[in-house]
């Protein structure tokens, strides 16, 4: 959302406590800044009448006591954008539906400047990049990886991923742990620094820490030239994160709205496709539409398997997919999953590498 939303300084004026603090955190949850909780239109008009020269988004209810549709009219002509939650029900996408409906993008001031001389154009020369292409082009790109329950092998895909993209070269490459429930991906990389201590190893690759006990609700910073792969663990039902105010519902729908490309990974049992299933049915409540990449991880060799196969490349029709074998995985990392024997002679070559040119 924030690709979508401007992050602008924000008032509300709600009466119903609950809701307008459900509003409030939802807001701060996605980067907005709530500079004034008004709980009467005396106290809001009142502090507007201090930002008259700031641009200010009001999210306002029409319950607010003494409220009238009238006294918006004296405001416009000055920098305030009203946005009205009348008939929104209390859920994560309907507010932020609603909002984005509503929200009238800044507007451009033209400034008067000094005259300059008017400069040759050269026809041959390469046009400048642009401050705001620049940030495009040096934006964070954020890797989401999530899948079904019952150890489908994300992790394990989790590392042969991050590991052919350090064997490809380019932008550096930053692992974060975020399943608090099963940290499997700090044990193995733990593991595989104390595994390998010497220079001649393979590059091993940095986790970025992340500590539950701090209550995180959004990814740590990072730089510019970085491309983060997440290990997000389980996904919760998306209908439970969209609408979950707890600091766990507000990290998961952060990730979601940094996220870039969601991977999703699961195993070609009749449970792991049940919820991948299920994940498709939900997947459009999303308050945002997220590129997505399915990995189904094909085990065993028989009539199941290739009923399986036939039922992920069902599921998935039209979308980005792929089928990795389990000994196509493990075969790229060491003992017990690690990367200490992990090389890959031919970067961008199979599965894997097919996969990550699909990604950068």
């Amino acid at each position: 959302m924030r690709s979508e939303i401007p992050q602008l300084e924000v008032v509300t004026a709600i009466a119903d406590a609950d809701f307008e603090d459900f509003v409030a955190q939802l807001l701060f949850s996605q980067g907005w800044s709530i500079i004034y909780r008004a709980f009467d239109t005396a106290t809001m008009i009142q502090f507007l009448e201090t930002r008259s020269s700031l641009r200010t988004v009001i999210i306002y209810h029409s319950d607010l006591s003494g409220f009238a549709s009238n006294l918006l009219l004296d405001y416009d002509d000055q920098p305030f954008t009203f946005i009205s939650l009348d008939g929104s029900e209390a859920a994560a996408h309907a507010v932020m539906q609603k909002i984005r409906s509503q929200l009238r993008l800044p507007l451009v001031q033209i400034l008067p400047i000094a005259p300059i001389a008017p400069i040759t154009p050269n026809p041959q020369s390469t046009p400048p990049i642009t401050t705001f292409q620049r940030e495009i082009v040096a934006s964070p790109k954020v890797l989401t990886v999530t899948g079904s329950a019952g150890a489908p092998g994300r992790t394990s895909f989790v590392l042969a991923l991050g590991q052919e993209i350090v064997n490809i070269g380019g932008r550096k490459v930053v692992m974060v742990d975020l399943d608090f429930r099963s940290p499997s991906l700090t044990r193995r990389l733990g593991r595989s620094r104390l595994n390998n201590p010497g220079k001649k190893a393979a590059p091993l690759l940095p986790l970025l820490s992340v500590d539950a006990t701090s209550k995180p609700t959004m990814l740590p910073p990072l730089n510019s030239n970085e491309i983060a792969i997440v290990d997000l663990g389980v996904l919760p039902a998306l209908g439970e994160v969209v609408h979950d105010r707890r600091w766990q519902g507000c990290l998961v729908s952060s990730i979601l709205d940094a996220t870039t490309q969601l991977l999703y990974v699961v195993r070609s049992t009749e449970e792991s496709l049940d919820e991948l299933a299920h994940f498709l049915t939900e997947f459009p409540i999303l308050l945002r539409k997220i590129p997505i990449t399915y990995i189904c991880i094909l085990v065993g060799n028989s009539r199941e398997l290739r009923e399986s196969e036939a039922r992920f490349l069902t599921l998935t029709s039209a979308e980005s997919r792929f089928l990795l074998r389990e000994s196509q995985l493990m075969g790229r990392l060491g003992p017990l999953g690690s990367l200490g024997l992990l090389a890959s002679p031919k970067p961008g070559k199979g599965e894997i590498g097919k996969i990550v040119a699909s990604l950068i």
